[in-house]
């Protein structure tokens, strides 16, 4: 017998028992994670702010403030500007200036959204508990709802126009609309087993994930749907495919917690394991292209790829609160959201901003300095990110063949990206100088050469 914890899309954590999950229905509401218990524990433990939006977009600094509290579940851009994110207590949020400013939106529905599509700036579409389906038709300015002809709740969802689309859920539910959700449809999945995330690449090619290592295809629009080998177990939470023919998903061991990923390179003829080095669960994968890709999770986990997944590389997300959606316009704009409200972006591909440091010193003639007298340290900084940020100037001045560390002055970035100290020569020796700025979320550390100088 197998024991695991299910949290429901209203948030509560059950225990359930079962012998051969593949033989029987799994007995659960709607869900959108099923994990071991260590994980879930560990998942409720992981409990952090969010903070104020930060003035440099490398990395995952830039925390974007979303004016509420609610679980975030999923997040859809249609460009660098154009977003929507949505969560519990019906929680739909909206941004036309790339998150620089959120606002709330009338979802017509108290129910857990748990995932949304958008065709188009105009016409989007959020599913969640219970089988609840909101859709608007003028970029959220008003939503309404639509009958899905279900009532097992809804994780996934995706659309290929704005007519064509599909939802998936609990207990292998698909429903599927050709007329922007006016009537919805059942069809028939081939599987029992709770389905969380759908990805489609174009009019016919769709592909649902779930429980038990479960995929399933179809390349007719949902008329027949086959299933896919994925040659695990694992419960996978989120799918995202760039064409055709390159896909990837995400999850975990619902045992050991141990995240996953998968990808094709064949529409899902074939499956591998990709090895992404993380002991937590992972929720969500979005991809820009056949190379750029980003999976997230739990532990404020942020994977990263260049290479269509050859390799994956964790990012510093700067929080250890997890993360339930992830979505990108190019490879350079995307959106984490999250446990708390929590809303991060970069405008760099979640890599932090190579750092660049030049110094000169003043007051000199000819390298030397009269006893007494102020040499003026000063520099620039690249790239215009950095401004607010701080350098440190390091003095130190030679003794017996030692250098020994006179004084260390912190220097905050002008807007001009330049930055600027003085300091008296008290001794007559010589001195040398250099400037550093240290690693951050936002960018990588930084060091001038020595600049050295005599005091006479």
């Amino acid at each position: 017998m197998t024991r695991t914890l299910r949290r429901t899309q209203t948030g509560r954590v059950r225990q359930e028992n079962h012998g051969d999950l593949s033989s029987r229905r799994p007995t659960g509401r709607p869900v959108r994670l099923l994990l071991c218990a260590a994980v879930i524990v560990i998942c409720l433990l992981l409990v952090a702010p969010v903070g104020a939006a930060v003035p440099s977009f490398g990395g995952w600094s830039w925390t974007q403030s979303s004016g509420t509290g609610a679980l975030l579940r999923g997040v859809a851009f249609v460009n660098a500007n154009d977003g929507w994110a949505v969560g519990d207590d019906g929680t739909i949020l909206a941004t036309t200036d790339g998150g620089a400013t959120w606002g709330a939106q009338g979802s017509a529905t108290t129910a857990v959204l748990s995932a949304l599509a958008f065709a188009n700036p105009s016409d989007g579409w959020a599913v969640g508990a219970k089988g609840a389906i909101c859709a608007t038709t003028n970029g959220g300015a008003t939503w309404k709802a639509q009958r899905s002809s279900s009532t097992e709740g809804f994780t996934g969802v995706a659309f290929t126009s704005a007519s064509d689309g599909w939802a998936v859920g609990a207990a292998g539910a698909i429903c599927a609309t050709t007329n922007g959700g006016a009537t919805w449809k059942a069809q028939q999945s081939g599987t029992t087993y709770d389905l969380t995330a759908i990805a489609t690449a174009g009019p016919g090619d769709c592909w649902g994930v779930g429980a038990g290592g479960t995929i399933c295809a179809t390349t007719n629009g949902g008329t027949t749907w086959r299933a896919q080998k994925s040659g695990v177990t694992d419960t996978l939470f989120g799918v995202a495919f760039a064409g055709a023919s390159d896909g990837w998903a995400v999850g975990c061991d619902p045992l050991t917690g141990a995240g996953i990923v998968l990808a094709t390179t064949n529409g899902g003829a074939t499956w591998k394991v990709q090895n992404c080095g993380v002991t937590g669960a992972l929720f969500a994968v979005a991809f820009a292209d056949q190379s750029d890709g980003w999976a997230v999770g739990l532990a404020g986990t942020v994977l990263a790829t260049t290479d269509g997944g050859a390799t994956w590389k964790a990012q510093d997300s700067g929080t250890s609160a997890y993360f339930e959606g992830v979505a990108v316009a190019d490879a350079r704009d995307g959106w984490l959201v999250g446990q708390g409200g929590m809303i991060r972006a970069s405008t760099n591909g979640g890599w932090p901003l190579l750092a660049r440091l030049t110094l000169k010193l003043g007051g000199l003639k000819r390298g030397v300095l009269k006893l007494g007298g102020r040499v003026a340290a000063t520099g620039a900084v690249t790239p215009t990110g950095l401004a607010g940020d701080t350098v440190t100037l390091i003095v130190q001045r030679e003794q017996s063949g030692r250098w020994l560390k006179l004084t260390s002055m912190s220097r905050t970035i002008r807007a001009s990206c330049t930055y600027g100290g003085t300091f008296r020569a008290e001794h007559r020796g010589v001195y040398r100088v250099k400037t550093t700025i240290a690693r951050t979320i936002a960018h990588t550390a930084a060091t001038t050469r020595w600049s050295t100088f005599r005091v006479r």
